[in-house]
């Protein structure tokens, strides 16, 4: 059975802590393990503190011998630790080379490396019983008194239940290097140490020749024999501080404070959902990031780690450079992954060619007369935005642009506001998409592109809002919606466009983002730009005319996510389609309400601006010395 490192140098009287301080230096050699059965099959000359020297070939002789991968994964694979998902980890455990690696630890058989050639090694395997008289009649070695089942028990245990670096210490533990007593010649000898081998038999160290110590644990002699040197180097320094370490734990601190004191904003896309924290948007990509994090490394005279740590660390705190500017496919996550059946897979590919080829269809039927748009949310904006340094550390304004994208006229209109004046609820986007329709006069009907995102363009608020509209202008409203993750649209490009024209932009205040926004495209003619507060924002959460977007309410009916278009018709009706490709189907009527005057109600969102927390406005106070005096009253009048 398997045991610690403590009770393997009880049994071997080895010290902990020299045994602790030779695996801690061995395991920083990759290379060690490797070029160990290299030396098995060449001719060895070992010297042992300047004294010993031996020459002798292993008896390996590797044939072709069947990989097994499997076994090899059943029997060294450990669990790891539960933790959330990350991005692009590295499952080493299932690598060719580390599998190999591991066959070998366990006496297996595996694929070797000879110069550029690759040859199968055969398992290993227990040797013959030392046969020597002299053996027989020595009174020192007990080689005679071991019998083969005691030999099967170290055998198995010594390569089933131990790693390279347990093996390194069990073995020096079981060979004394001790000085030599007498010399038979009188020339100068560079032997000055002399071994003694001795093997565990029920608790009580057996000594045994050089030819039965290595026959019983299948090893060759070089590999005894340096692990012997190690040891007997490493018993000189102990007692040593190791610096390297103590500047790796520094090192280790300073990273894990630095990423969490950056301030993290919540993704604006499944909110509900999303585990990773996403870092304010004021680094380009990682070697900006780690960069900085270099600078803050030499301010407090620290060794930086390398770039390596640096984003294993990034990862195993789950967090990200940019926001997720659309919903992440989880269906085509698990395809990839396995864990999707085909059918279900492919019923996905058909949902999202559907989408687009009606998209396709409706843009072509763009006119005069029927409206075509679509809209979405930029993502997250900061203000101020610069490149300063004191900008990394501290939480900024949040400024959000709503861009309805006109398919026929390339128009569009991008609606800004920051979040000292509105959030990111329902009746805000209500509020610009009803200003945006009411301002169109000649189409009769419009047709709404848009993603499934539930509070921003699929829920009850918005639909009552649009009914209301088609009675009132007696209008026909669309509402078309794309497969979730294939949430691709035109009104992409105007967020493209002005995200390049932000690029190297110093923006001191809100309003600024609108002025780069009008200019940031040329032809076919700028985009229209409506700089908005809280005095724009209406509340339609009181309309009353649907109470609610599902289909059906029995089991296995359709669910509001399942619908994948809607029409409000100007006589206060409404109609669903849970497929393209399908015909129109009324909504339930007990869905629908009598109009009365009081479901028509619709009055102001707010009566004030809106409070920021008090650790954001006191951070926007400490940015102001970056900022240029002239634009300090306006976080002055933030309130909070």
């Amino acid at each position: 059975m398997s045991v610690s490192l403590e009770e393997l140098c009880k049994m071997v009287n080895v010290p902990y802590d020299q045994a602790r301080a030779l695996i801690e230096s061995e395991s920083s050699d990759g290379e060690s393990v490797e070029r160990e059965e290299e030396m098995e099959d060449t001719v060895i000359h070992a010297d042992l503190s300047g004294g010993l020297e031996v020459e002798e070939a292993s008896l390996l002789a590797p044939e072709q011998v069947q990989f097994d991968t499997d076994a090899a994964e059943n029997s060294c694979s450990n669990a790891e630790e539960d933790a959330p998902p990350r991005k692009r980890l590295r499952a080493e455990n299932t690598w060719k080379k580390v599998i190999n690696k591991k066959r070998r630890m366990v006496g297996k058989s595996y694929v070797g490396k000879q110069k550029q050639k690759e040859i199968m090694r055969e398992p290993r395997a227990i040797g013959p019983r030392c046969s020597s008289a002299a053996c027989a009649k020595s009174a020192k070695h007990h080689c005679s008194a071991i019998g083969e089942p005691e030999r099967n028990n170290i055998f198995n245990d010594f390569w089933q239940h131990m790693t390279w670096e347990e093996k390194r210490v069990y073995v020096h533990g079981l060979i004394d290097v001790v000085p030599v007593q007498r010399r038979r010649g009188a020339e100068n000898s560079r032997r000055s140490n002399s071994l003694c081998f001795f093997l565990r038999v029920s608790g009580q160290r057996r000594r045994v020749c050089k030819s039965m110590f290595l026959s019983t644990l299948g090893i060759g002699e070089w590999s005894a024999l340096n692990w012997a040197k190690e040891g007997h180097m490493q018993a000189d320094t102990e007692g040593q501080t190791h610096s390297n370490a103590r500047r790796s734990v520094a090192g280790h601190e300073l990273i894990h404070s630095f990423l969490q004191d950056l301030p993290k904003v919540p993704s604006h896309y499944c909110r509900s959902t999303t585990s990773k924290q996403y870092l304010e948007p004021v680094f380009q990509s990682m070697a900006d990031l780690y960069a900085v994090y270099c600078r803050a490394a030499a301010e407090k005279n620290v060794t930086p780690l390398s770039r390596q740590v640096f984003t294993d660390e990034f990862k195993h705190l789950n967090l990200c450079l940019y926001h997720p500017k659309k919903d992440q496919c989880n269906i085509c996550c698990a395809f990839k992954t396995g864990n999707l059946p085909d059918d279900e897979w492919q019923h996905h590919l058909l949902q999202k060619e559907e989408a687009r080829a009606e998209k396709l269809s409706d843009k072509s039927k763009a006119s005069n007369n029927i409206m075509v748009v679509c809209m979405d949310l930029q993502a997250l904006l900061l203000c101020p935005k610069l490149k300063a340094s004191a900008l990394y550390y501290k939480t900024k304004l949040a400024v959000h642009n709503f861009t309805v994208y006109n398919m026929l006229t390339h128009s569009a209109t991008c609606y800004v506001w920051h979040e000292g004046e509105g959030s990111l609820s329902a009746s805000e986007f209500v509020s610009c998409i009803v200003d945006y329709l009411s301002a169109q006069t000649e189409p009769d009907t419009f047709i709404l592109w848009s993603d499934g995102c539930g509070y921003q363009n699929r829920n009850a608020v918005l639909s009552n809002a649009l009914l209301l509209f088609s009675m009132e202008k007696n209008k026909v409203v669309i509402q078309k919606y794309l497969e979730k993750g294939h949430t691709q649209m035109e009104c992409d490009s105007v967020h493209s466009v002005i995200e390049r024209r932000l690029r190297d932009q110093d923006v001191y205040l809100p309003a600024e983002y609108v002025n780069l926004m009008k200019r940031a495209r040329v032809k076919p003619h700028p985009y229209e730009v409506k700089y908005i507060d809280h005095t724009f924002f209406q509340d339609f959460t009181k309309l009353r005319l649907c109470k609610s977007l599902r289909p059906g309410l029995g089991p296995g009916d359709p669910t509001v996510q399942d619908i994948r278009a809607i029409r409000y018709n100007n006589n206060g009706t409404m109609d669903f389609k849970i497929n393209h490709s399908d015909a129109w189907h009324p909504h339930p009527s007990h869905q629908l309400r009598n109009s009365t005057s009081d479901s028509h109600t619709v009055t102001p969102l707010y009566s004030d601006r809106l409070k920021i927390k008090e650790l954001k406005f006191k951070h926007l106070q400490d940015l102001k010395e970056v900022i240029p005096k002239d634009f300090h009253s306006f976080y002055d009048n933030l309130l909070h």
